[in-house]
């Protein structure tokens, strides 16, 4: 029934497939050590970058804080009523007002 024709063909499709399960098993665990490098830096750069978010957002919310006293302090500013003639425009502390409000901005960022 089977001719040597038939047999020649599966004889070679055998040795093809012995050939290719020998370069799957040689280069396979070269293959698997790769991907878990990989994964392992992906791993690592995904932790990387979400501290690096954290950071970011930190950073934003103190410099929001900073802008926010800032202003409140301009507000404040803006708001004093001038002395009373003949005030001195100068405080115990040394200074005019306005030089002690700037010198409070630039001492709370």
């Amino acid at each position: 029934m089977f001719g040597g024709y038939h047999f020649k063909a599966f004889k070679r499709a055998a040795e093809s497939l012995e050939k290719l399960m020998d370069a799957t098993r040689e280069g396979l665990p070269d293959t698997m050590t790769a991907i878990r490098l990989s994964g392992m830096e992906i791993s690592d750069l995904t932790t990387e970058l979400s501290d690096l978010g954290q950071e970011i957002t930190q950073g934003f919310r103190s410099s929001t804080r900073a802008v926010r006293l800032a202003e409140e302090r301009l507000r404040r500013l803006t708001n004093m009523a001038p002395p009373p003639e003949g005030s001195q425009s100068k405080s115990e502390t040394g200074g005019p007002a306005l030089a002690r409000t700037a010198r409070g901005m630039r001492e709370a960022l």
